[in-house]
Formats: structure tokens, C-alpha cells, sequence
């Protein structure tokens, strides 16, 4: 099986991925954004995709959704729930006092970052790991990135600000495995 999902490693959507029997051992695919994940499904690239459908803070994922209404041929065949936490990180050992610009997950952590960052700037990316890993590469723009905890794995060279930020501690979020009808 090959299976392709948003990327880049360490993502909530591989933490599902890997939940499914088999998928550690199977080739898996990173895409940079559900649609790019439809559409390597869609084109052959894939036997199956993994993306995040709904979140019990947010909602409905409407990138998502969109995307799998806009897909002919496509069919869940599995969800996944995975528990959400998230951390602060940087690329170098900072106070959180020094930080002045975030990338990611905002919503899930807005009372938090009021309380501790009230002055910082959100900046959006295209998924938690991808904004931690933007935090290594020359002339990134932001000082820390909010992630999950799985993205130290792949990546340990970043340094944890703060852990377990999320405003709810129960937050859940839905994945689904599409595959060709």
C-alpha cells in the first residue's frame, strides 16, 4: 500500500496514518496540502490518503471538505480521532517574553497565547509541522511555531518554549481515509 498524507512528517494526519494496521511498514507520501493529497490519490500515486476532516474546537475542516466534494470517485473507508496538544517551539533556546511572531494553530490556542504572547503576531502556514520546520531554514520570518509534540521526533533540534498549550485539553481531531472508489 502506499499511502500519501498532509505533510511534512510529523503532522496530527501521520500520527493518524500510523494509527491504521500496516501503514508504519507502507510507503507513505507527504503532500502539501489536502488537495495535493487528492490529487495523488486521484492520480494513481496513492492507494489511500489521510486528511483532517473536523476538529471539536473549530469545526468542519472546510479545505476538506471542499476538496472531497470536489473529488469524483472518492470514499472514506476509516476514521481516526486523534487527542490534540500542541507546544511552542523555536529554532534556539528563547524566553517566550522574546517572541514576537507565531506560525500555526492559533484558534486551538488563542487564550493561551492572550495570557503568555499577548503582543505576538500570527502568521499562517500550511500545517503545524510544516511551520515547525520553517523555523530552521535561513531567513525565516517568525520567532516560534505552535506544533505537535510527535514533530520533536523528526525534528530535535527544536527547542520546546512551552508544552502542552491547546485552550482545550480534551481537543479532538477527525481524520479520514479516503481511497478510489
Amino acid at each position: 500500500m502506499r499511502y500519501t498524507y498532509l505533510g511534512p512528517s510529523g503532522t496530527f494526519t501521520e500520527s493518524a496514518l500510523l494509527s491504521v494496521p500496516g501503514a508504519s511498514a507502507a510507503e507513505r507520501i507527504p503532500a502539501t496540502s489536502v488537495p495535493d493529497a487528492l490529487a495523488r490519490l486521484n492520480a494513481g500515486e496513492a492507494d489511500a490518503a489521510m486528511v483532517p476532516i473536523e476538529n471539536s474546537v473549530e469545526g468542519g475542516v472546510s479545505a476538506t471538505l471542499d476538496a472531497i466534494a470536489a473529488s469524483e470517485g472518492v470514499r472514506i473507508i476509516r476514521e481516526v480521532l486523534v487527542p490534540i496538544r500542541f507546544v511552542l517551539v523555536a529554532a534556539k533556546p528563547i524566553s517566550i517574553e522574546a517572541v514576537k511572531t507565531i506560525s500555526h494553530a492559533w484558534a486551538q490556542v488563542r487564550g493561551w497565547a492572550q495570557e503568555n504572547v499577548p503582543t505576538a503576531a500570527y502568521l499562517p502556514g500550511s500545517s503545524t509541522a510544516a511551520a515547525a520546520v520553517g523555523l530552521l531554514e535561513e531567513g525565516c520570518t517568525y520567532d516560534a511555531a505552535i506544533c505537535s509534540p510527535a514533530l520533536l521526533n523528526y525534528h530535535p533540534e527544536l527547542h520546546v518554549l512551552q508544552d502542552n498549550i491547546g485552550d482545550n485539553k480534551n481537543a479532538v481531531t477527525r481524520f479520514v481515509l479516503l481511497s478510489r472508489t
